[in-house]
């Protein structure tokens, strides 16, 4: 890929200018409609993938209590306070 641009005035610079904003918005709209996919909570009726999110909730839910407790132990120390003498 060749990333040397040569501008021989300023209406190249504003050309590719041009481009490169054209560019960015449909990257940006392309990205905003992935997160939004992502992101809404989508309804079911169905009763199997109603306990199966369940399921997959209470699993990250110990999943992140084991990964807090774990961290603790290991740098609790850091979070008490110090016995001053």
């Amino acid at each position: 890929m060749n990333t040397t641009n040569t501008f021989h005035s300023i209406e190249d610079i504003q050309t590719k200018k041009e481009e490169l904003k054209k560019k960015l918005h449909t990257r940006s709209n392309v990205i905003s409609s992935l997160w939004q996919d992502l992101t809404t909570v989508k309804k079911t009726d169905d009763k199997g993938e109603l306990v199966v999110g369940m399921v997959s909730k209470g699993i990250m839910a110990f999943d992140a209590f084991l990964t807090i407790s774990k961290l603790y132990r290991r740098y609790g120390g850091l979070f008490k306070r110090k016995k001053r003498r």
